[in-house]
């Protein structure tokens, strides 16, 4: 799964319109950069000929992208305030968080409506969704590419959940270490996938046999109190910078859980890239 093309931090731009306007023969569609403040939404739509007493009913257009893969949620019927609060949440995301929620949308259950979604940002940090994290996965080649790079998505799986088995590398490591280029790591990951443990992501992996938060926690005032506040706050402070992502992340216990019967149906195979 690659990166975002757009970083959807800085905002999320929609095409308004007024059905009031359209069915009188008008099309005063706008482009509309969001998050806004939701006191200034009226005055901006009135300001742009999209809202009067006789013109109420606002419906969207088209969006320039979509932050993620789930476009059922994403039509003209949506509306505009839930759109921001979305917006607003996708602002005070940390870094790494929407690859998390791309991979949860693709992976876990379908979504149908849009505060399902918020609801999935909302527990964004709950996501059983995982970093590949190892020791040297940053160390870099002759051609200045990381192993995580040039590593499979099976391969990064498994040197993520072998990182820190002891019995393991000290077995691989007998010797003259003939064993650790015996072992095919990338044939573990495929195992893991092949068995329903996992999926994989080209920066981190979906740990299918985890809980996953529930996509109607939350209701939609509940999400907006709170989301508008927090946004309200780093707008006051002056905020410029992203929240980082912590750097130790949680590991999934039942992907390691069977790494022992993994690794017997690994052996005797290919070098690793390490």
């Amino acid at each position: 799964m690659a990166k975002h093309e757009h970083d959807f931090r800085d905002g999320l731009d929609v095409c308004v319109g007024n059905y009031g306007y359209y069915n009188e023969g008008e099309l005063h569609d706008t482009w509309m950069r969001l998050p806004m403040d939701p006191d200034k939404i009226e005055p901006w739509l009135r300001s742009h000929g999209l809202f009067d007493e006789e013109h109420e009913e606002i419906y969207i257009s088209d969006y320039d992208a979509l932050p993620f893969r789930c476009p059922e949620v994403f039509d003209e019927y949506a509306h505009l305030d839930e759109l921001n609060v979305l917006a607003m949440q996708l602002t005070l995301l940390p870094d790494g968080a929407l690859e998390h929620i791309d991979a949860a949308v693709e992976y876990g259950e379908s979504l149908n409506h849009l505060d399902e979604l918020m609801n999935l940002v909302a527990q964004a940090d709950d996501l059983p969704v995982y970093d590949y994290e190892y020791d040297e996965m940053h160390v870099e080649d002759q051609w200045h590419e990381t192993c995580l790079e040039r590593s499979t998505p099976e391969e990064n799986y498994a040197y993520t959940v072998l990182d820190g088995d002891s019995e393991f590398w000290a077995l691989m490591n007998r010797g003259n270490g003939e064993l650790l280029y015996c072992f095919d790591f990338n044939r573990y990951g495929e195992i893991a996938v092949n068995n329903g443990y996992v999926d994989l992501c080209e920066t981190c992996y979906v740990d299918k046999r985890a809980d996953w938060p529930a996509l109607d926690e939350y209701s939609f005032e509940e999400i907006r109190d709170e989301t508008v506040a927090e946004w309200r706050a780093h707008i006051a402070e002056g905020v410029v910078e992203k929240p980082v992502t912590p750097t130790d992340l949680a590991r999934s216990a039942s992907a390691a859980a069977a790494t022992s019967a993994v690794i017997a149906a690994s052996a005797n195979q290919t070098a690793p890239k390490l």
